[in-house]
């Protein structure tokens, strides 16, 4: 399975007008970290992928519902005006509808014990508007509904581990490719593509210790590149977002042969800060943690739906609200 949630890329300028004026004013326009992502996407057994060769189809729906804009504090972004605190962004309400096709295929070749490997390309379309009351100190523009950025790379699938002849562990590496050919305009700052390239190795594992219960995890790495795709403020000609790492996890207990009911969630971290012309860009740094409940109903063996849904319980720098997404797999 492979990577696309969505993920608000918003102008750093808003969001950081939650410092102090003096600061707001002297922190240079920065990039930030891609707006897609595999932030709760995948969930439930991810960790088992294909072993036999052919191709798989995944398809996700999701839709974000974003209410908040936070600052660096964690708290709603707020400007210190001479006249005193203002809210930068009044009833924010942006939403994200997101259709996500990946088409993955699963070869003959198993070396070093392996599973199987195989490639995956994964294409993304969204639909993002924003709205917001009078009295809003910024406005944010979006592109409305275009192409997200490609993801694609190589898999590994693992050895899957037994007990006697039931499946109990299996651990899958992708090494995967964001290219910037989505929809951006330099001048939005709300954009399903996120202008520049970056690369995300992840490890996935799931673990069955008994017939009812499961674990799954997807742990990612992500390096953004510089670009000088964006439209920075005067004076500044490159910018690149910080290193990141984010993780998925999911448990859940089988209900009924085919119903599995569980919980889902994951956080997202920012290890570096972002910078400009090789100037770090102070409280640029993002994190957040979701979860939320969930479940799994398997139509065949060959054929499943994983449904989740994420709330938002911690966030810095980010655009915050529930998230309902669906996972379809179908292997032919």
């Amino acid at each position: 399975m492979s990577k696309l949630g969505t993920r608000t890329l918003l102008s750093s300028a808003a969001i950081m007008l939650g410092a102090t004026a003096a600061h707001a004013q002297s922190v240079p326009d920065t990039v930030k970290p891609p707006a897609g992502g595999n932030y709760g996407s995948t969930s439930f057994y991810d960790g088992f992928g294909r072993t036999t060769e052919g191709f798989t189809l995944l398809q996700y729906l999701t839709w974000e519902a974003i209410n908040t804009i936070d600052s660096y504090n964690g708290k709603p972004a707020v400007a210190h005006l001479p006249s005193g605190p203002h809210d930068v962004f009044v009833n924010p309400r942006i939403n994200v509808y997101l259709s996500l096709t990946q088409i993955s295929y699963t070869s003959a070749w198993h070396p070093f014990g392996g599973d199987g490997t195989g490639f995956s390309l994964l294409v993304p379309l969204a639909d993002i508007n924003f709205h917001d009351d009078p009295g809003s100190l910024a406005h944010l523009k979006t592109n409305g509904f275009n192409v997200g950025d490609l993801v694609f790379g190589p898999i590994y699938q693992s050895r899957i581990y037994k007990d006697h002849g039931r499946p109990l562990f299996a651990w899958r590496f992708q090494f995967l490719v964001l290219a910037p050919a989505g929809g951006f305009n330099r001048h939005d700052s709300i954009n399903q593509g996120c202008g520049y390239w970056a690369i995300n190795p992840y490890i996935s594992t799931t673990w069955a210790p008994t017939p009812f219960i499961e674990f799954s995890t997807r742990f990612n790495y992500q390096y953004n590149f510089r670009t000088g795709n964006l439209a920075l403020a005067p004076g500044y000609t490159n910018g690149q977002a910080g290193q990141m790492i984010y993780d998925n996890f999911d448990a859940s207990y089988k209900i009924t042969k085919k119903f599995e009911l569980g919980v889902n969630g994951f956080f997202i971290d920012e290890l570096t800060y972002d910078q400009t012309d090789g100037i770090v860009v102070a409280h640029s740094l993002e994190n957040e943690v979701y979860i939320g409940p969930g479940f799994r109903y398997t139509f065949s063996p060959v054929t499943s739906l994983n449904v989740n849904v994420y709330l938002p319980v911690e966030a810095h720098n980010e655009s915050v609200g529930p998230k309902f997404n669906m996972q379809f797999v179908h292997r032919f």
